[in-house]
């Protein structure tokens, strides 16, 4: 083992911050779970599976959870992973949230009627989230 790497190594299980690349690592789980939480986009959306993303962040932190687990930014996740320790091969992230537009329905073919109604719903909800968008603007 090279005497760059043991420095390494002594400074993670220290606890004591060290800098990889010029940025900061932290070794102490307080200033991993800050540091996730500042990469994160601050939206709260929940599609992680969390609350915020402060718990989001946490969980990361403590290990039980994936650093690619947010959807709104899922590049996101190399710089999480750099935080947390984890080596991430640069194709490591595999875009298998998102389904093509090929991708077959479960179950029966839907009728007409029915995805009528689904677009119209699927509409109201973008007009609501679209409102929802000008209201903070106009904070």
């Amino acid at each position: 083992m090279g005497v760059e790497r043991a420095e390494k190594l002594f400074l993670y299980g220290s606890g004591v911050i060290a800098n990889k690349g010029g940025r900061e690592v932290a070794a102490t789980n307080k200033d991993k779970i800050r540091q996730i939480y500042d990469i994160l986009p601050h939206l709260n959306c929940g599609l992680c599976g969390y609350d915020n993303c402060g718990q989001f962040a946490k969980a990361v932190a403590e290990g039980s959870a994936s650093p690619f687990g947010c959807r709104q930014n899922p590049w996101a996740g190399y710089s999480i992973s750099e935080v947390v320790g984890m080596r991430v091969p640069v194709f490591g992230y595999q875009q298998r949230f998102y389904q093509p537009i090929s991708a077959s329905r479960p179950g029966p073919v839907p009728s007409l009627e029915s995805l009528k109604k689904e677009v119209t719903i699927l509409s109201k909800r973008i007009d609501g989230i679209l409102d929802r968008i000008e209201n903070l603007k106009g904070m």
